[in-house]
């Protein structure tokens, strides 16, 4: 067939009238073409009626484009959360390591200082006991001397006066010699003997130049321990803040938002699985059941937004669920007698 503007030409070769009928009867059944060019026109804009603007197939495609750039959004999303989170736990056992080391180092001085003072409060705590016991023995003659004065006959009052003035100064030079020495009081009675030499020995040990030696290197632990702590609080609120934001970092540094990359990752990674998803059924159907599809979803998405929006307004304005609690339209109770 020959398609003319005004005109087709069909072109048959028959051997008679009835075969030459017949082959223009299936032509015209076989190709619409035949019934003119506005009825072929029509049949193009019939179908293509899809894809023009605001057709079923634009509204398919935009909608399958647009979840598509979601998953992917999502999916970079979830690469972000997982590289900070993988950063932070870099940063956390590095830190780790750090905190170990420097507890250790604090662990090791005091235990040297310890050893130390042991080891020089040992022989000044057997010095401090023979003294104490010294000036016990003393105090206690001093005591037999002044009794058996108390008792003596006239004939041995002399001796025993003189045996007494002995013992008592005695006693009284070792006592000088006691505070002068350990610079404490001396020790009443022999049960606190020992308790009275370790501390006064313990006292004494703190002065010699060992026992201050190991003290010092234990401040300097201590010291290095605390400014790593500070450093890495300081190290961990740079690097929240990078992720998240100066606010979100100090919001989590006080304990008022918990930060979890991890979790941000997975909430991601589900997201893009969930618009993935969404976009393989709208592909699996055709296209006008697919665009109803989204048209239904859109709809559903636009009440659940009405919804929540009357939900905000009703939170916010104290009598929206009680219209009756306050109306200055409302005229207040009539007055009569």
């Amino acid at each position: 067939m020959t398609r003319g503007r005004e005109h087709n030409w069909l072109h048959v070769v028959a051997e008679d009238m009835a075969e030459a009928r017949a082959q223009f009867v299936a032509a015209t059944e076989r190709d619409p073409a035949d019934r003119g060019l506005d009825h072929a026109t029509a049949q193009a804009a019939e179908a293509v009626r899809g894809i023009v603007k605001d057709g079923p197939i634009q509204r398919v495609t935009e909608e399958l484009a647009r979840l598509d750039r979601e998953a992917e959004r999502a999916e970079r999303h979830a690469d972000r959360w997982e590289q900070a989170a993988n950063r932070l736990d870099a940063q956390r056992a590095a830190h780790r390591a750090e905190s170990d080391e420097s507890t250790a180092a604090l662990r090791q001085a005091e235990e040297e200082a310890a050893r130390v003072r042991a080891k020089v409060a040992a022989p000044l705590t057997k010095q401090a006991e023979q003294d104490g016991a010294t000036y016990l023995a003393r105090v206690e003659a001093e005591r037999t001397a002044s009794t058996r004065l108390a008792t003596v006959g006239r004939f041995g009052r002399r001796k025993a006066r003189d045996e007494h003035r002995a013992a008592s100064e005695q006693a009284a030079t070792i006592r000088v010699h006691l505070r002068d020495e350990w610079d404490a009081e001396p020790p009443r009675t022999r049960s606190a003997l020992p308790e009275w030499a370790t501390q006064v020995a313990e006292r004494r040990a703190e002065a010699d130049p060992r026992v201050s030696e190991a003290n010092q290197a234990v401040e300097t632990a201590r010291t290095e321990r605390t400014t790593t702590v500070d450093r890495h609080r300081n190290e961990r609120l740079a690097l929240l803040a990078s992720e998240y934001g100066a606010e979100n970092a100090r919001a989590h540094q006080y304990g008022m938002r918990a930060l979890n990359p991890r979790r941000n990752a997975r909430d991601a990674r589900t997201r893009a699985d969930f618009l993935r998803v969404e976009s393989a059924e709208l592909r699996s159907l055709p296209t006008n059941v697919a665009a109803k599809l989204i048209e239904t979803k859109r709809a559903e998405q636009e009440r659940g937004r009405q919804q929540a929006t009357e939900r905000a307004r009703q939170l916010h304005s104290p009598f929206a669920n009680d219209p009756q609690r306050y109306d200055p339209r409302r005229e207040g109770p009539a007055r009569g007698l």
